[in-house]
């Protein structure tokens, strides 16, 4: 049994926009409860190890140079080449995409490999959830456009945040689009998206995993560390959920009054 409390707001001081569409994969194991209410009204979720996951729990960056370069010991070594401030995140994207070209990739030898990733337990009824809810959906996340078109097809989201891939009209990779929103710019993505719909920062809620979605705490209203992957996050976001369904963040993104005997959406089972 997992207690949840919910976030409480406090005062806090490249884009795509997608058409709102219906999601590929109804749920059909969640029951709204009579009266609902949103706690936030634009929730933003990361991508690599929060909606969706590898078995090996890397993210698509290793996959692919794994995949065209015959090692992913490179993303580590760029990682910290980065920290160091020694080469720019628009460098470091540019590095791996192009051993990728070089290696003669294509979208379609990409998509495949995206197919092994798959939706985190949850994901689905989690999102559709929220847009019933009407709740304002966005990814900023360092995945790939690709991953994204992919895996969530309908797109559910009104905003997306992330890095691009570029393919010719034989479907070869010939480019790349480096996002500014990953790592340090991910708060500005936030304050972008706050002017964007009108929602203050406190009113925005932000789902992550990693090291690259620390600089969010302090800028979103509520930051929910997911099953993380960096004990940083999950020592400094508002609440940390560990070994639970994607669902589990429901509770604390929205308020809502049962009727006699039922169990609330997406509460612990």
């Amino acid at each position: 049994m997992h207690t949840l409390r919910a976030c409480r707001p406090s005062p806090r001081g490249g884009v795509l926009p997608l058409p709102r569409g219906g999601l590929v994969a109804p749920p059909d194991r969640i029951t709204m409860p009579a009266r609902t209410s949103r706690r936030y009204d634009l929730v933003c979720f990361d991508v690599d190890g929060t909606l969706v996951r590898h078995p090996t729990n890397k993210v698509i960056w290793e996959i692919l140079n794994l995949r065209f370069t015959g090692t992913d010991a490179v993303n580590a070594e760029r990682y910290r080449l980065y920290r160091e401030g020694r080469i720019t995140y628009a460098q470091w994207v540019e590095l791996d995409v192009t051993g990728w070209i070089d290696a003669g990739a294509t979208r379609e030898a990409i998509v495949e490999v995206v197919r092994e990733f798959e939706p985190y337990e949850g994901a689905w009824e989690t999102l559709h959830v929220l847009r019933d809810t009407g709740h304002r959906l966005a990814l900023v996340s360092g995945t790939l456009d690709v991953v994204i078109d992919t895996l969530f097809p309908d797109h559910p989201f009104d905003d997306v945040y992330s890095n691009g891939l570029v393919f010719d009209d034989d479907g070869r990779l010939v480019g790349w689009r480096a996002t500014p929103f990953d790592l340090q710019g991910k708060p500005d993505a936030l304050r972008e998206l706050s002017a964007r719909h009108g929602v203050p920062l406190e009113r925005i809620a932000f789902v992550g995993d990693g090291d690259n979605d620390v600089p969010v705490v302090g800028v979103a209203g509520c930051v929910i560390a997911f099953n993380p992957r960096s004990e940083e996050l999950a020592r400094r976001a508002d609440r940390t959920l560990r070994d639970v369904p994607m669902t589990a963040v429901l509770p604390l993104l929205i308020n809502w009054t049962t009727r006699a005997g039922d169990a609330p959406a997406g509460g612990p089972r």
